[in-house]
């Protein structure tokens, strides 16, 4: 018990000494508890993806290439030419047809008639602009730049987890320089084995960025730096525009500063792409959505309601195509419009999305976070977050990399409900290394074997497993009420 504490006992305002001596160790045994809880989180982590990733991985893998360290070799001049091309290549086609035909319909000369899936809106190809006008427009530096945007996801989560042990009371549990060293660690490792953010990775998806958006923009929230966090969501605007929806849940919430940042990288953004294609041109993008939203996407790597229905109903191409004894992956291969999983699509997106924009709206309200606890503004910030990716007509693999940050918020919160009441606490724990460790593996290759039949629902294992986190995130996201202001153990050596 420290001074003020003593003094405090003096004048009546706690309890008796003898009473808050009991208090006192209660204090430092939820502390001890806590220490032991992030060192087998951290071992957790490293033995899931090591049995799963690792020992098991011929049994679940059916392509090579799935690995940051795959994806390095090729890089570094190893088969240059299988350098992943998801997102780059339907974007260099639109770019190019841009710079050769001036500012016309790309979206109905690429997406309608060719049927290259360039799905992004034109301030995308900003981008390539960028790299275009200081001459490092070269598959070679796009793939290396997404390997730093892993890295930089890594590093902004290894301070993510620091961040979110000060704020949410556990400072004093990780206080040593060893213990917030392995914090750190538990992070960045579990960046590297979580699999939508290495398959974003592998497959050369600008989703890559936007996964580092997301853990930075979170990151900022967490410090109160409102507007840095909406400068990254408006970045990510400018390549995904569901993202948008963050500038509407700021305004419910009274998050100007949040607003402002969201609307000083778009607004400039849309302006220039505006200037360089043509605002028409720009305004055209909304076709693809529509169409978009009517079809969706029937094969498995749609982890939404949308894929698991026309998936169920047998409806579109579920696995990738064979011709001639070779995969391949066709920009025309759309399912067939379907009423009853657009009418589905259509309304289960406006329930999820009215749900995370309104979920405890009003604790967000007050400015930026000023005089509030600021534990319940991030969890609304991470279910909006959830809900916006659950909510699509289509959510690729590497779309859920926005799980991640949920993950480590939900580490904190679930410790501190175990160190209140132990069998509710570790259940719930036992759920979220359930859902970690099924997030972090590919699992696609064997349960692609029940593609024809009635069971291929278990191929969108990632949007069930979505929806757990969420069911957790919303079942405890009342404030910690564990009491930590007593000096704690370090945590234990790993």
């Amino acid at each position: 018990m420290d001074t003020k504490e003593l003094a405090s006992a003096a004048d009546g305002g706690v309890e008796t000494p003898m009473n808050n001596g009991g208090r006192a160790a209660d204090i430092i045994g939820n502390h001890r508890f806590a220490a032991w809880m992030l060192s087998a989180a951290f071992l957790f982590v490293l033995s899931a993806d090591t049995l799963l990733g690792v020992v098991l991985r011929p049994y679940l893998h059916a392509e090579l290439d799935t690995t940051v360290w795959d994806v390095v070799l090729l890089i570094l001049g190893q088969k240059p030419e299988r350098l992943p091309l998801d997102s780059w290549e339907p974007m260099m086609t639109a770019f190019t047809w841009l710079h050769e035909h001036g500012q016309g319909n790309v979206y109905d000369a690429i997406f309608f008639t060719k049927h290259v899936k360039f799905q992004y809106p034109l301030t995308s190809l900003l981008v390539l602009e960028a790299m275009s006008a200081v001459g490092l427009l070269h598959l070679r530096i796009y793939a290396l730049i997404n390997l730093l945007m892993v890295v930089a996801t890594a590093g902004g989560m290894a301070l993510l987890m620091r961040e979110l042990a000060e704020r949410m009371g556990f400072d004093q549990t990780v206080r040593n320089g060893n213990s917030r060293l392995m914090l750190a660690a538990l992070g960045a490792v579990a960046t590297l084995c979580f699999f939508p953010i290495v398959k974003a990775f592998a497959v050369g998806q600008m989703q890559a960025w936007l996964n580092a958006a997301f853990v930075f923009a979170t990151l900022f929230y967490v410090r109160d730096q409102r507007a840095l966090a909406g400068a990254m969501l408006g970045a990510s605007t400018l390549i995904k525009p569901q993202m948008s929806l963050f500038l509407i849940w700021a305004l419910l919430r009274r998050e100007w500063g949040f607003a402002i940042g969201w609307a000083a990288v778009v607004v400039p953004g849309f302006a220039a792409a505006s200037a360089l294609y043509g605002l028409g041109p720009s305004l055209h993008y909304l076709d693809v959505l529509s169409f978009l939203g009517q079809h969706g996407e029937s094969y498995y790597a749609n982890q939404t309601l949308n894929g698991l229905l026309h998936r169920l109903l047998q409806n579109g191409p579920n696995l990738l195509l064979n011709t001639n004894g070779e995969t391949e992956w066709r920009g025309s291969a759309f399912p067939a419009y379907n009423a009853l999983v657009h009418g589905a699509t259509l309304v289960s997106g406006i329930l999820f999305v009215l749900f995370g924009l309104l979920w405890r709206i009003r604790d967000g309200v007050g400015g930026n976070g000023a005089g509030t606890d600021r534990r319940q503004p991030i969890a609304s910030f991470l279910v909006a977050g959830t809900c916006f990716t659950i909510g699509t007509p289509i959510a690729w693999i590497p779309h859920y990399g926005v799980l991640l940050p949920v993950c480590a918020y939900l580490l904190f919160v679930l410790i501190d409900l175990a160190a209140r009441d132990r069998r509710r606490g570790l259940g719930k724990l036992l759920l979220l290394g359930i859902g970690f460790a099924i997030l972090s593996n590919d699992f696609f290759h064997p349960l692609n074997e029940l593609a024809d039949t009635p069971y291929n629902f278990l191929q969108s294992y990632l949007f069930f497993t979505a929806l757990l986190l969420l069911h957790l995130l919303v079942t405890t996201a009342d404030a910690p009420k564990t009491a930590r202001q007593s000096s704690a153990p370090h945590l234990p050596a790993a």
